[in-house]
């Protein structure tokens, strides 16, 4: 699968349900001291009838900006025929997902995915 194959869209709001039986979320928040930390995770389905999951860590609470986060997270998807990653950015309004949407950076993203 190519980087720019990989969807990128917003977490969806605690307590809703997740359908895609394979999927990354990444989650950025400010530490104690103002610094951006990550968490990665590989998020699969346990079994046709969905009654259960497995999260795999990849990261945890990584000093890593969202933005370079995404950016991996799609590399990693796209090396593993995962189709979306969900993310969440705490830090700042808007998030990866809609500066994708909006267009700026699309193509750099993609690029350094692909790499």
């Amino acid at each position: 699968m190519k980087a720019s194959e990989v969807r990128v869209v917003p977490a969806l709001d605690h307590g809703e349900s997740y359908v895609e039986p394979v999927f990354l979320l990444v989650e950025t928040a400010l530490a104690d001291d103002g610094e951006p930390l990550t968490t990665i995770e590989q998020i699969s389905s346990d079994g046709a009838d969905g009654a259960g999951w497995t999260v795999k860590t990849l990261g945890q609470s990584v000093p890593m900006t969202h933005s370079a986060a995404c950016e991996w997270a799609v590399s990693y998807a796209a090396s593993r025929d995962i189709p979306i990653v969900y993310e969440r950015d705490e830090t700042v309004t808007g998030g990866y997902a809609a500066t994708l949407s909006a267009g700026a950076g699309a193509g750099a993203a993609a690029s350094s995915a692909a790499k």
